[in-house]
């Protein structure tokens, strides 16, 4: 599968960069990943993250198999081809750029926009985020290596009224592709991507696990009768900024003195705890 953009962590990311989740300094990387704590552990890496991920229109746009880089801004010389209360398409250059003004779209009504522009053999995918996610996450899966995909976090209503999130991608993109929209998760559904376990609504509601101990972080999330899993946040080599992300590390390996970055939630009943390894620890050799 093909990872050449999601808002590598919202900013910028590069196309290396998507080997699993990937995030920037400035910019978040995606994949729809659901935590299992009994599952052969897998790798991601992404750059520090923001306090926040993109979501569309009320949802973000996805940690899937395909990524989105985020620019500074989408916004120039270019010409309106195709609205509806949906969708907004302009050509800019060698480009269509997407203006999404619904945060619950319907796929086939986004896919006949798509076709009427020529791009036939796009399909659109929406994939449950938190309610309580501010900032657009779109993920892109494609055959076409050559084609590219876009995302920015400018405010793209300056464009076009009422939009809430935008995205360009290659005109000429050859292929299948599918792009993987964020929207409101019902109550109780799992999340394809992971919130801030304290935001509003969400299981922690409030509750400040960053900068505490391991130890303290997991017995503030069992006395909220839920699960731990764990993530161990590696520094980059070579001196480069960010993080790279160990995942479903099992609790043998956590030393509970260890400071918690971060603690995301799926709705699942499992909290991730994101866990920055002591000065001591030695990193796999893939890290």
């Amino acid at each position: 599968m093909n990872n050449d953009q999601i808002f590598k962590d919202r900013a910028r990311v590069l196309d290396e960069d998507l080997a699993g989740r990937a995030s920037t300094a400035g910019a978040d990387a995606l994949l729809a990943e659901i935590v299992v704590l009994e599952r052969v552990p897998a790798r991601r890496r992404r750059l520090m993250p923001t306090p926040r991920r993109a979501l569309l229109g009320v949802a973000a746009a996805a940690v899937l198999a395909g990524a989105i880089v985020v620019g500074p801004s989408l916004f120039g010389a270019s010409e309106q081809v195709y609205a509806s209360q949906a969708v907004t398409i302009d050509r800019d250059g060698d480009e269509y750029v997407f203006y999404i003004t619904d945060g619950d779209p319907d796929p086939g009504e986004l896919e006949k926009a798509f076709r009427k522009v020529g791009l036939d053999d796009v399909t659109v995918k929406l994939i449950p985020v938190s309610p309580q996610q501010r900032e657009p996450v779109v993920g892109f899966d494609k055959t076409d290596s050559d084609a590219r995909m876009s995302s920015t976090l400018s405010d793209c209503g300056k464009r076009v009224e009422g939009c809430l999130t935008a995205f360009s991608v290659t005109a000429d993109m050859k292929g299948p592709a599918q792009f993987s929209l964020g929207r409101p998760a019902k109550p109780g559904e799992k999340y394809a991507y992971p919130a801030d376990a304290s935001w509003p609504g969400e299981v922690l509601a409030g509750v400040k696990l960053s900068g505490r101990s391991v130890a303290e972080a997991v017995q503030v999330v069992r006395k909220h009768d839920l699960k731990v899993a764990y993530e161990l946040d590696w520094p980059l080599r070579n001196g480069d900024k960010g993080v790279r992300f160990e995942q479903d590390v099992p609790a043998s390996r956590i030393d509970p003195g260890w400071s918690v970055a971060t603690a995301e939630t799926y709705n699942d009943g499992v909290i991730v705890l994101h866990v920055v390894p002591g000065p001591d620890a030695t990193p796999p050799p893939a890290f």
